[in-house]
């Protein structure tokens, strides 16, 4: 296959530099033998019009990070319908001639649970933001029937409670503050950076009986794994959802069909987890 701009791909963000995905796409190429590229390049809410109209349109496809998930809505039309539903997307892939939009964080959530074998009835999730949606979704669809997020703005966060009310989750939302008086989840769901400075304390009891699974993985151990470091309940680091969703991108990138298995997928996965330090439980 010789190299055309369609076989270079991107990641997107700001800050975008220290970003683990050119390690995980690039060994993917590689156990595929694709003479594709993958780099990054800072783009923000400001940017990402005049940066799709110069170099977007022309790439094999794009993995974005925030703030762009919510951004490039107004920018790429087609999307499947998990895009509609979280109002959100991270990937950007060609469908034939057609640039479409995906969303494959959820698929990364499920999969780093059930390698761990983690299921939850009742779940908090910490923040509101798209990847919270993403996290509520991925819960949703493996069961979990009830959901509290915990949050610092009670009213920015209804949008998300609403998308995950409409999905069939029982959903309430709680400040920070109020969290002594809920009933504890089974699991703690972080989406929240993993600085170590400013974050919201949870209750003693909650720690002891949740497992947690953190969206975060740099620095690691997150503030929460901290936390968590004593409890007897699994950890999840976020990295697992990364490697997970990244292998969803590159079905899509291959095949436009997240659900089509890559040729030598096992080998694929090994080399991608290998890249970024993961070994196998």
């Amino acid at each position: 296959m010789a190299r055309t701009a369609r076989t270079d791909f991107e990641v997107w963000g700001n800050p975008v530099e220290h970003s683990l995905s050119p390690a995980l796409h690039r060994a993917a190429y590689d156990v595929l033998g694709l003479p594709w590229t993958y780099g990054y390049r800072e783009v923000s809410e400001e940017t990402i019009s005049s940066t799709w109209a110069d170099v977007g349109a022309t790439l094999g496809g794009v993995s974005l990070t925030m703030p762009l998930k919510e951004r490039v809505l107004d920018i790429v039309a087609s999307r499947d319908s998990l895009v509609d539903t979280l109002h959100a997307a991270n990937t950007v892939y060609r469908s034939g001639e057609t640039l479409a939009l995906s969303n494959t964080d959820p698929f990364g959530v499920e999969k780093a649970l059930d390698r761990f074998e983690i299921q939850a009835e009742t779940a908090w999730i910490l923040g509101a933001g798209a990847t919270a949606r993403s996290v509520g979704y991925a819960l949703w669809k493996r069961g979990t029937q009830e959901v509290v997020m915990c949050v610092r703005d009670v009213e920015r966060a209804q949008r998300t409670a609403e998308s995950l009310s409409a999905c069939g989750l029982s959903t309430q939302v709680h400040h920070f503050s109020e969290l002594d008086h809920v009933t504890p989840p089974t699991l703690v769901a972080s989406t929240l950076p993993g600085s170590r400075d400013g974050m919201p304390a949870l209750p003693a009891q909650v720690i002891e009986s949740a497992a947690l699974f953190d969206v975060a993985y740099s620095p690691w151990p997150s503030h929460y794994a901290t936390a968590w470091k004593d409890s007897p309940r699994p950890v999840v680091s976020g990295l697992w959802m990364l490697a997970y969703q990244a292998l969803a991108q590159i079905r899509l990138f291959v095949s436009a069909d997240a659900d089509l298995p890559l040729p030598k997928e096992d080998a694929v996965l090994a080399a991608m987890l290998a890249a970024v330090g993961l070994t196998p439980e």
